[in-house]
């Protein structure tokens, strides 16, 4: 995938902006640009995923690969909840959710599976969150470096289960539930 078409100064006042307001005619991209294209980055990684043969490490089990760009609302409130990280830092604008119903190991062995993949180095790229949960949510998360930030989350079904009911929680409570 080509390189976005904004500079990562121009990323960064855009997320000073979305977490800031101020006025929108600053040099820097619109977010339903910057959207659109973290969006196709996340399905292009998705459509790699999908297609590829996992039955070495999972048999014939079946798994889901879904992929998102996150949205304004919910980045406004990551931008709010951490100041100092820029928008250019956040890993997960570009985010592929990888599920199956797999042991921990298998879970570990598609995490290096897909590090491998695409170059990346496993003790770089992936962060077992299985050991520090936040607020019992475990997955190992991929952290790809392609032409911009991907994160892959790697779930066994169980796991997919709390982080939705997570998500939906929060969606009625607010995201401060997250602090």
């Amino acid at each position: 995938m080509e390189t976005p078409a904004w500079s990562t100064n121009q990323l960064k006042r855009l997320g000073y902006w979305i977490r800031d307001g101020g006025d929108p005619t600053g040099d820097f991209p619109s977010y339903s640009e910057v959207e659109l294209w973290y969006s196709e980055l996340a399905m292009e990684v998705q459509r790699k995923l999908s297609s590829y043969d996992w039955r070495k490490l999972l048999g014939h089990r079946k798994l889901e690969v879904s992929a998102r760009a996150k949205t304004v609302d919910t980045l406004r409130d990551k931008l709010r909840r951490d100041r100092s990280t820029p928008l250019s830092s956040v890993q997960d604008i570009a985010g592929v959710r990888f599920e199956a119903e797999m042991t921990l190991s298998q879970q570990t062995a598609v995490a290096a599976e897909i590090a491998r993949m695409y170059g990346q180095e496993s003790e770089h790229a992936i962060h077992d969150l299985r050991s520090s949960p936040h607020s019992g949510y475990r997955a190992v998360h991929v952290w790809l470096r392609l032409p911009a930030r991907v994160e892959v989350q790697v779930r066994t079904r169980s796991q997919g289960v709390w982080a939705n009911a997570y998500e939906s929680l929060a969606d009625l409570v607010g995201r401060n539930i997250r602090l």
